[in-house]
């Protein structure tokens, strides 16, 4: 048995990577290779807390600008419950993420005239964003320290507590591989990022169903040999017990 990422050193080194789950086919065949044992199995999708992105990201007038500009709070992002995807300033300085359905003030940008605008009526962040998008330009960026310095001008005085800004990222997206699957098969209230440090998602070998878990503890592992020769087959997977 092996941590996640002691898994993922070994396939790489002697197959080909952690497995990818690509259907319920493939699901259903890393069952049967485990011939009922009442354990857990790494598979390779992780959820990588840092792959934050902007929502202006692909605008053009965004093209050369300076690097991201990151503050977080103390503790952040912690993702938790696993509910939390999208980021609000905390007290007009330091970034928190936030469950994406929380209704708050937002941060619009206006590349026309090149202004912040603040929007003191509550709304979820994709509410927010559509707004955004619909009477500006998007939800703000903040990358550099001019941009949040016009941005704590902005928000001086106003009183709110968070507001959102243009930071989110997509959960459960990364595979070890770097490939691709929308297939998912989790356990009832799975995932929930318990106590905050569950990042790496295991393989109930008798239910097949998906749970996350430490990323330190050590379990079994499916690893993959041979490329992908579309989303429906696999030449051959290895269940490895160590």
């Amino acid at each position: 048995m092996m941590t996640w990422t002691e898994a993922q050193s070994y396939c790489r080194e002697h197959f080909t990577d952690l497995v990818t789950i690509y259907n319920s086919n493939i699901n259903q065949l890393l069952v049967t290779m485990a011939q009922n044992i009442d354990n857990w199995a790494w598979t390779g999708l992780y959820d990588d807390r840092y792959s934050w992105k902007w929502s202006m990201e692909g605008k053009l007038f965004y093209v050369g600008s300076t690097h991201e500009f990151l503050i977080w709070a103390n503790g952040q992002p912690d993702c938790v419950n696993a509910k939390e995807y999208c980021v609000a300033l905390q007290g007009q300085t330091q970034m928190n993420d936030r469950p994406c359905g929380d209704s708050y003030p937002f941060l619009c940008y206006n590349a026309s005239s090149t202004s912040y605008i603040l929007v003191m009526e509550s709304r979820s962040w994709s509410a927010a964003q559509s707004y955004c998008r619909t009477y500006h330009t998007d939800l703000t960026s903040i990358r550099s320290k001019e941009e949040k310095s016009n941005i704590t001008l902005t928000l001086n005085g106003s009183g709110v507590q968070y507001v959102w800004i243009g930071l989110y990222r997509d959960p459960w997206a990364s595979w070890s591989d770097n490939t691709t699957s929308t297939f998912t098969n989790w356990a009832p209230s799975e995932p929930n990022n318990y106590i905050s440090v569950e990042y790496c998602v295991s393989f109930h070998l008798l239910s097949g169903k998906w749970s996350d878990g430490m990323c330190s503890s050590r379990v079994y592992f499916f690893c993959f040999t041979g490329e992908v020769q579309n989303t429906n087959t696999v030449r051959s997977c290895h269940h490895v017990k160590h």
